[in-house]
């Protein structure tokens, strides 16, 4: 019976993984971005002397990581021969599903390109790229800001890969 409880809340778990969705927010006025899977993940990016630090929480146990810090050195390695990418159809199909699977929450974005013809050009056109969750504005006075929520469910992505991985064997 306690094996049964054990597997089914392990099953809930994974459920919940795939349908719970992954936030990413981006907030340049404030300097504030994070990505969180909540509950379990949480990582954000805090300013520090100039350049930045990441600091995170995995199921509540928090970290901080310093991209910058000085790495000791270690000996020195083999230079490694880089492989070339091939782009099949199959990876930008992938590449054009996980796109399709992320979901905007709320983009705000004020920008000023610093050419007057641009930004007038601009204008009309984000006025009809605006809509419920999208604001896009120009602005003649050098301010810039952005702020972007995004949404992506892990079962979506899973969905996509076996999607495309299915079509591309059924066609070969």
């Amino acid at each position: 019976m306690i094996w049964f409880i054990l597997i089914s809340l392990f099953f809930i778990f994974l459920l919940w993984l795939l349908f719970v969705p992954v936030i990413i927010y981006t907030n340049t006025h404030r300097n504030r971005y994070l990505v969180t899977l909540p509950g379990i993940f949480r990582a954000l990016v805090v300013p520090e002397n100039g350049l930045f630090q990441i600091r995170g929480w995995i199921l509540f146990i928090p970290f901080k990581f310093k991209p910058f810090k000085p790495k000791k050195k270690k000996e020195t390695e083999k230079p490694r021969k880089k492989k070339k990418i091939k782009w099949r159809s199959g990876n930008i199909q992938m590449l054009r599903g996980a796109l399709r699977a992320f979901r905007i929450k709320r983009l705000e974005a004020d920008i000023d390109t610093d050419d007057f013809t641009l930004n007038a050009w601009l204008v009309p056109a984000f006025s009809m790229v605006n809509g419920e969750n999208i604001r896009l504005q120009v602005n003649f006075v050098g301010h810039q800001s952005l702020v972007l929520d995004l949404r992506v469910t892990l079962g979506a992505l899973l969905w996509t890969i076996i999607l495309t991985k299915y079509k591309s064997f059924t066609t070969h």
